[in-house]
């Protein structure tokens, strides 16, 4: 039951993740890898804030809206100019991971290379029963769950933003046909995706400790939720986010940390080979491939 908890926090940042990269692929078709750039900066804003005196909890104000910063410039910058260019998106991809090369080296260049964490001293740990859960594990699954809970519930089930987010991932074409106002659409996008990267960094962050190379795990996690999950489809990439930190956690336990790496890529290969759909996408006609 232990193993299985540990799980399912792990699969909880996992699944946060995988909505935070299958939010921008899903509408836009964009492989937004400097996701794991702004992945990599939160913590250290977050710590730079504790240190200048801000309360935890304020300190996640600048925290959030500097990363959120961070995803509107990729939009603004990159992905907008490149769309309207009608780049492929080998070009998109390139831009993407020049973004996310250039947001590292700044933070080398002003904290630098050394694993940081965001306590001092032993945590603590709270037992209920046989379960033993540290506070940074309690605060992580807390933070992943509420982020989940927002996004699905009051952005996609009660909002007209999260209805223009389904009706990009069908057909946007369609979309700005209607009138819609794409590019402010794809503006929260970026948005709402870079928030969600910087809630379960901060969540893991407490948990695990921080560096600036963590990103790229981050986003490679991202893009397998989204893959897995099924494309089009956003609960889909939290369900398989969540498997993943699931398994993951058993194989540890279970084998070695060596295979965790190696046994996630082997279910992508599964997925890709039996259901290339996903989990939850359903299957497209020839017509709607894009």
């Amino acid at each position: 039951m232990q193993i299985l908890i540990n799980g399912i926090i792990q699969g909880l940042l996992f699944a946060l993740m995988g909505v935070a990269f299958a939010l921008v692929y899903n509408t836009t078709r964009v492989f937004h890898v400097a996701l794991g750039a702004i992945f990599a900066l939160a913590p250290y804003i977050y710590m730079t804030s504790l240190n200048f005196g801000l309360p935890g909890w304020l300190s996640y104000v600048p925290t959030f809206i500097i990363c959120c910063i961070a995803g509107l410039l990729c939009e603004v910058l990159l992905h907008w100019p490149f769309s309207r260019k009608m780049a492929p998106p080998e070009v998109h991809l390139i831009g993407s991971l020049g973004m996310f090369l250039v947001i590292i080296q700044m933070i080398v260049l002003i904290w630098g290379n050394d694993t940081q964490v965001l306590r001092s001293g032993v945590d603590t740990v709270y037992t209920f029963g046989a379960i033993h859960l540290a506070k940074g594990q309690v605060y992580s699954g807390v933070m992943a769950s509420c982020g989940l809970i927002l996004i699905f519930v009051f952005l996609f089930a009660k909002s007209e933003v999260g209805l223009n987010f389904r009706a990009m991932a069908d057909n946007p074409i369609l979309l700005s046909l209607l009138g819609r106002n794409v590019r402010l659409i794809r503006t929260y996008i970026f948005l709402l995706s870079a928030l969600a990267a910087a809630v379960a960094s901060t969540a893991s962050a407490l948990d695990v400790g921080f560096d600036p190379y963590g990103g790229m795990k981050a986003v490679l996690i991202g893009m397998i939720a989204t893959i897995v999950g099924g494309r089009g489809s956003f609960i889909g990439a939290a369900v398989a986010g969540l498997l993943l930190g699931i398994i993951r956690s058993q194989v540890v336990w279970y084998s070695s940390a060596r295979w965790e790496e190696a046994v996630t890529f082997i279910i992508l290969s599964l997925i890709l080979l039996f259901r290339p759909q996903g989990l939850l996408g359903r299957k497209l006609r020839l017509e709607e491939k894009a």
